[in-house]
């Protein structure tokens, strides 16, 4: 049973007994400010030929965690607040999980909008299950419009048999 905390920590526990198996803590800065917190959840990945699993875990400071399901160990992580434009600190995080859809796992992000026309990017990425690589990444608002940024923060759904993403 796998679950996380308000503050991205990731907590491992055998379903039978209860017992902590391993718990994992990203790190994220816990001062006063900002938007609170909030961690909606976790995605989960299982390759069809070995069984192994790995969790996906997106954090309010913008990172996207891979771990080993089994031992909680970091496979990877990803900056999630690069390559999005200019952001002041504390206005670009994930509140929820990623979802995963065949091979990809799948992002979205919680800007603080509103406040200007040239907000960072609320592109919605993929990335490569396995290596952490970019795949794809989509804008729902084209950068040459100067109109702030579209939020896509909420749960996403996938249909994995025609391989989509419902945003």
């Amino acid at each position: 049973l796998y679950f996380p905390t308000p503050f991205n920590r990731v907590i491992a526990l055998d379903p039978g007994t209860g017992k902590e198996r391993w718990t994992f803590d990203p790190g994220i800065d816990k001062s006063p400010g900002g938007d609170g917190f909030v961690c909606r959840g976790l995605a989960m990945w299982r390759d069809a030929s070995t069984g192994e699993r790995r969790l996906f875990l997106a954090t309010l400071d913008a990172r996207l965690i891979a771990l080993d399901a089994k031992t909680g160990a970091k496979l990877f992580e990803v900056a999630l607040g690069q390559d999005v434009g200019q952001a002041y600190k504390g206005e670009y995080h994930v509140t929820s999980p990623p979802t995963v859809v065949g091979d990809r796992v799948v992002v979205g992000s919680a800007i603080d909008d509103n406040s200007r026309a040239k907000m960072s990017s609320g592109a919605v990425r993929a990335f490569d299950v396995r290596t952490g690589k970019l795949v794809w990444k989509w804008d729902p608002i084209p950068r040459d419009l100067d109109a702030g940024a579209a939020n896509a923060w909420s749960i996403f759904s996938a249909d994995p048999a025609r391989d989509l993403v419902f945003i």
